[in-house]
């Protein structure tokens, strides 16, 4: 890839956000500029102020690195402060001459179903999704070249869907010339029991493995167990890998989870990158609600904020709607929103959460599921491995979870001593720090619970 005819700034600056951890520095691209001279190889970088210059010019080694992933060519940075950006102005593409005029670049109408509101821009994140959303960015950024396939997971309402659609979004705007769908597994199944009825599996092959550069797929889990499909999607991706095409696909299970996947499926999906989404932690849900209550213009205290992030802990889905809720509320109410008020408006959903507690038998029968072994395993006295390891799990979850003493707890896994569960527990704390598959299956588990 040369910079002729590329927008290249805002690639080089959501590659830097990558690299160096820092999301924000993406949002640089409406007020920062950038052109380049190709005669002398330099890239000339104008700042609004000198807090970006500073930061920037700290950084400058990144950027000359990314710059040369581009043009595949060095070339040196020259970054200054221009007080005159007008931030409705962005990046210029390559050009030969040091007389640039700054243009918006040329943006095509989206060519399939993405939803506006879904872009990087206004996805929160946090440390339960940071990597799925680093991943997604970079290629969007960088199709075809980064993450092959991208596989994405996670419950219902993390956000799944969400950077899908800004992986989509942000193709369009700034590689127009890259044709990008987003379908579902669901969709796909149909379409493609519709081409056998209807004798056209040509053309439908056609769709999915020439008509288009880069393919989002959402909710994959829907074709487990339907085998002509999963070797038709199969087929679809080898030929994605072997073109030079994108595929990013979305599941709510790890892919050696998904039920009466086939094998060949799985192997391909862990070929390239698997990242999680989690449940959001309470700072990242106030994020959300303060987020939320800036789109919808409602004012929201600090108080009030931590109330409804204590109250709803799961989806991102749900706190969206609860924001949307509470402010239509007190609209119609003509009343500001408390802590007070949210803790009245969500009397009946707090009652039903203090209802829904979660007993020993749940958390054992789910550990036992996942490690396919019996729950009297779990609540015996076994000391072999294979049942101490899901044995200490059980107890660690139910701490995490239970709203229970530690004498209570042990109690209910027939302990005599209360010091055997918190032995367990520092035991999975410590295990967690060093291994990521066994973090990503308790991950799992305590999702699967809190649903």
């Amino acid at each position: 890839m040369t910079l002729e005819g590329v927008n290249f700034w805002p690639e080089v600056l959501s590659a830097l956000s990558i690299r160096l951890g820092n999301p924000l520095i993406r949002q640089w691209n409406g007020i920062t500029l950038a052109k380049y001279n190709m005669e002398l190889g330099v890239v000339t970088v104008e700042t609004p102020n000198s807090f970006i210059k500073d930061h920037l010019l700290s950084h400058s080694k990144e950027i000359k690195d990314i710059i040369k992933e581009i043009m595949f060519q060095d070339t040196e940075i020259l970054i200054i402060v221009n007080d005159n950006i007008n931030s409705s102005n962005v990046v210029v593409t390559a050009a030969k001459s040091e007389n640039i005029e700054f243009k918006k670049p040329l943006v095509k109408k989206n060519r399939s179903n993405f939803i506006p509101r879904f872009t990087f821009e206004k996805f929160v994140v946090g440390s339960n999704n940071q990597f799925a959303h680093a991943s997604s960015l970079s290629v969007a950024a960088r199709p075809c070249k980064s993450y092959n396939p991208l596989f994405i997971f996670g419950s219902s309402g993390l956000g799944k869907t969400h950077l899908l659609h800004a992986i989509g979004n942000y193709v369009c705007e700034y590689f127009p010339d890259l044709r990008v769908i987003y379908t579902n597994g669901e969709k796909f199944l149909n379409e493609y029991i519709k081409s056998i009825r209807t004798k056209t599996t040509d053309v439908f092959r056609k769709k999915f493995r020439e008509d288009y550069e880069i393919i989002l797929i959402d909710d994959i889990q829907f074709i487990a167990g339907k085998s002509q499909s999963q070797e038709e999607l199969f087929h679809t991706i080898s030929y994605a890998q072997d073109n030079n095409k994108q595929i990013v696909i979305a599941s709510d299970k790890f892919p050696d989870e998904i039920e009466g996947l086939d094998k060949r499926l799985k192997t391909r999906f862990s070929s390239g990158l698997v990242c999680d989404i989690k449940a959001p932690e309470l700072e990242t849900r106030m994020a959300i609600i303060k987020n939320k209550t800036r789109e919808l213009n409602i004012t929201m205290p600090e108080d009030a904020c931590l109330k409804l992030a204590e109250i709803l802990t799961s989806s991102v889905r749900e706190i969206e709607g609860a924001v949307n809720s509470i402010g239509a509320y007190a609209s119609f109410a003509n009343t500001p929103i408390t802590s007070d008020f949210i803790e009245e408006t969500y009397t009946k959903k707090l009652a039903i959460i203090k209802d829904k507690k979660i007993s020993v038998d749940t958390i054992v029968s789910k550990v036992a599921v996942h490690f396919n072994i019996s729950p009297k395993d779990i609540m015996g006295a076994n000391r072999k491995q294979e049942f101490i390891l899901p044995r200490h799990i059980s107890i660690y979850v139910a701490k995490k979870l239970m709203d229970q003493s530690i004498s209570e707890i042990a109690k209910a896994f027939n302990k005599k001593n209360h010091s055997t569960i918190i032995h367990a527990y520092e035991k999975i704390e410590e295990l967690q720090r060093n291994n990521i598959d066994l973090k990503r299956d308790i991950d799992h588990i305590l999702n699967e619970l809190r649903k």
